[in-house]
């Protein structure tokens, strides 16, 4: 979903990096505005106002959201699937059950976290909204969910459910200890609440030792009684529930970046909270907006020290001081040189083979680590009739998708300023030729 997103932007208005870098921006305002406009609905303008600002304290919302990825592609479609479902549950029409299930279908293309938010709905329901269960809605939403997904569900079958296997490896979830179930979810609920610490702390400071000194399990209770009764403070709540336990029965590495949207939506909590003691004491306003700014400021510095900081502290560049655009020049100049007829296909692995493929003056195909359960659409006869250009940080093999790879050669990634890390990336390129046929070449080595 995330890479047809951003192509509707590159067809419609070409391929401008600050575009890219716009995109991601637009992500985290649309990620964040169902949120303000549900607890201004629910809570008041105030609680919306602190919402807005909340929101953007967190690393995804600022530091990550310079660059689009699969995370911020995906980050809209969570906080309007907490939108509808909010609507659907509360007005019980069948038009926010439907808005509800295509856009769940929408966030499970984006990325299969999307499912903890559905799993956190349907407990819901189960459990406090069974009256739901006798409407028309949620059989309606599951079956639009259903029938948009079923493409996706079909490509599952024929890759063998790569995606799965993908999510499963990078969690580490097999051949667990038995501590692994007690320590990987402990491990997860402490870097969630890492991610979110900034807007804590800025309401902490608002709100006073005073006032943090007078929590006790009477109130803790009454908070977790509060949150079982509100439908979105258990939205916003309970999908850290379900990962947690997730990761106890699986034993798995939840990875940070899984659950980014869940930060935005817990600014709600932190809006919620900010109205109600504001209520209660005439400066909170004031010290919530002071220690706001100087934790943004921070974050924001801390963005600037990447690119000032980071050439001259790390002995490799950062991902973004990658010059890609000067590595399509010397890929291209490379091919150029041995060859006429520009190159439709770039095989290799997703970061160097795609940036030249993105950057390059003709706009080739990657054929994705040579295989087409990453990139299903090539056509394997036209592939092999017109040959490739390998881009890769591994050497190439004599064959390469019943293509022989020629004129190896190995060269830097250039970074930004021209500067060399001590280690420094390093790309193999090579031409790819038809094995056989007509204008076959002999695989060296083979």
């Amino acid at each position: 979903m995330s890479a047809w997103m951003i192509d509707i932007v590159v067809q419609l208005f070409g391929r401008a990096d600050w575009l890219i870098f716009a995109s991601a921006q637009i992500c985290v305002v649309m990620a964040i505005l169902p949120v303000i406009l549900i607890v201004r609905e629910r809570f008041g303008a105030k609680a919306g106002g602190y919402t807005a600002l909340a929101a953007f304290l967190t690393h995804f919302t600022t530091i990550s959201a310079v660059e689009y990825n699969v995370n911020m592609g995906f980050l809209p479609f969570w906080g309007w699937m907490v939108f509808t479902f909010l609507k659907a549950e509360e007005k019980d029409k069948l038009g926010w059950w439907a808005l509800f299930g295509i856009l769940s279908a929408g966030g499970m293309y984006g990325k299969y976290i999307a499912g903890v938010f559905l799993i956190t709905v349907t407990l819901w329901v189960f459990l406090k909204r069974r009256d739901l269960l006798k409407r028309p809605g949620p059989y309606l939403a599951a079956f639009l969910f259903l029938i948009a997904l079923t493409p996706h569900l079909i490509w599952l079958v024929h890759s063998n459910f790569l995606p799965i296997e993908y999510a499963m490896g990078r969690s580490g979830s097999d051949d667990k200890s038995w501590f692994d179930h007690i320590l990987m979810p402990l491990i997860y609920v402490v870097e969630f609440i890492y991610s979110v610490a900034p807007m804590l702390l800025a309401l902490a400071i608002a709100a006073g030792w005073r006032r943090i000194s007078t929590i006790s399990l009477t109130r803790i209770k009454a908070g977790v009684n509060r949150v079982w009764a509100d439908p979105f403070m258990f939205a916003a709540l309970g999908p850290v529930l379900v990962i947690t336990v997730i990761s106890m029965v699986l034993g798995a590495d939840i990875k940070t970046a899984w659950s980014i949207p869940l930060g935005v939506v817990f600014a709600g909590l932190i809006g919620i909270s900010a109205a109600a003691l504001e209520t209660g004491s005439g400066d909170f306003k004031n010290r919530f907006m002071v220690s706001w700014a100087a934790l943004y400021g921070t974050l924001v510095l801390v963005y600037i020290a990447i690119f000032v900081a980071s050439p001259l502290a790390k002995n490799k560049p950062a991902r973004m001081l990658h010059d890609g655009p000067e590595l399509a020049r010397l890929v291209e100049s490379y091919w150029y040189s041995h060859e006429t007829a520009p190159f439709e296909y770039v095989v290799g692995s997703r970061w160097p083979g795609g940036t030249v493929a993105w950057y390059s003056s003709v706009r080739p195909s990657l054929f994705e680590k040579a295989s087409l359960k990453y990139a299903p659409w090539v056509d394997m006869s036209d592939l092999h009739q017109k040959g490739a250009l390998y881009v890769d940080y591994k050497k190439p093999r004599a064959m390469v998708a019943g293509m022989c790879a020629t004129d190896l050669q190995k060269m830097l990634w250039p970074a930004a300023g021209g500067k060399i890390y001590k280690k420094h990336p390093e790309v193999w390129v090579a031409t790819l030729k038809p094995a056989t046929g007509l204008d076959a070449v002999t695989c060296v080595g083979n």
